[in-house]
């Protein structure tokens, strides 16, 4: 099991993940994953030794290399980020990620006002994609200040 979670509290979001379930931010228009899998494919990024084009059209998208339940305990990669009111916090499963791109999920949310709306319309573009996995996804909006 992959697993992420949130704490949005004033105008900090502390995030942490396991596995290939992952941390968006939309913010003024645009995406960005602000989580890095635990997983081979990952490794294999980092150390350069395949392109992200390779990576898109490998067989090996879900070999995790942290995950729940595997070992009696697992360590949380969590981090801190500053967030603005209007970010847009995506907490996915490799469901929706693996089914559409970085791309096609901002092109989703760009054409919506409405976290509920725009929920859905990420589990539908991921069905209608193929749909192999469960497909997750919780959508926030930050608000207010720092203290």
């Amino acid at each position: 099991t992959t697993l992420v979670v949130a704490v949005l509290r004033d105008a900090r979001l502390l995030l942490g993940h396991i596995g290939d379930s992952r941390g968006y931010r939309w913010r003024e228009g645009e995406l960005s994953q602000i989580t890095r899998d635990h997983s081979l494919l990952q490794e294999q990024l980092d150390a350069g030794l395949i392109t992200p084009e390779q990576a898109a059209a490998s067989n090996n998208k879900n070999l995790v290399t942290r995950a729940v339940g595997v070992e009696d305990t697992v360590l949380l990669e969590t981090h801190l980020h500053q967030t603005q009111p209007g970010d847009w916090i995506l907490l996915c499963s490799d469901g929706l990620s693996d089914m559409i791109d970085d791309e096609q999920i901002a092109a989703v949310l760009r054409q919506h006002d409405s976290l509920p709306q725009a929920a859905q319309a990420l589990v539908q573009a991921a069905n209608d994609a193929g749909g192999r996995d469960n497909i997750s996804v919780v959508l926030v909006r930050a608000s207010g200040t720092a203290p």
